[in-house]
């Protein structure tokens, strides 16, 4: 009775073993605008290790998907001279499903820190757009014109330091976070330096 118990215990754990833990893995469900890139190869890349595993698969029906395990950065990319058309696209390999739309202009979202890039990132594209549009102001802009047009640009600046703060606040040690740091820590204010590494302990 014994023996029969014990063998019904450790053939629960090897299977346990066996099917590991189905919470910590990923899968990554992408479209494209349209069937002109099917047959094409797109390829999951690490970012921060060269030497790391490259996954690819084949677009068919403007659909692709990735399956597998290991929380990192990575970068999805087709072939070099597609790369106009089609934006690589940041992705957190995080558990559960991260939805992409691979487009001249991209998105990854359906897990928690692939939105908190998502959103970062739509901000700053928004802010570049205003970025772009003082620029092209102060070319011609002449007196108060062109005060008014520098005090915007002063405006914006310390507004997207504040988001890159609070942004980095909020990602804290996470995958996420410790990659963007490394991107937007010289962006920050000496203050916010000091209170991001003090939330950061």
């Amino acid at each position: 009775m014994m023996k029969t118990r014990f063998l019904f215990l450790y053939l629960i754990y090897l299977l346990l073993i066996g099917c590991g833990n189905p919470d910590q893995s990923f899968i990554i469900q992408g479209t494209l605008p349209s069937a002109r890139y099917d047959g094409e190869w797109i390829y999951l890349v690490p970012m921060e290790n060269p030497q790391g595993r490259v996954d690819s698969v084949k677009i068919a029906d403007a659909t692709f998907s990735f399956k597998g395990t290991g929380e990192e950065m990575r970068v999805l990319r087709l072939r070099h001279i597609l790369r106009l058309r089609i934006q690589e696209l940041l992705v957190v390999t995080e558990p559960g499903t991260i939805l992409v739309k691979a487009d001249s202009i991209g998105s990854v979202t359906g897990t928690p820190q692939n939105e908190a890039l998502q959103s970062w990132k739509e901000d700053r594209e928004k802010k570049q757009t205003a970025y772009q549009f003082i620029r092209k102001g102060l070319r011609t802009a002449v007196g108060t014109d062109s005060l008014r047009l520098v005090q915007q640009g002063d405006t914006l600046r310390i507004q997207e330091q504040e988001r890159n703060f609070l942004f980095l606040q909020k990602q804290g040690n996470n995958t996420l976070g410790k990659f963007m740091q490394k991107m937007l820590r010289n962006s920050l204010t000496e203050d916010q330096r000091k209170k991001l590494d003090e939330s950061l302990q």
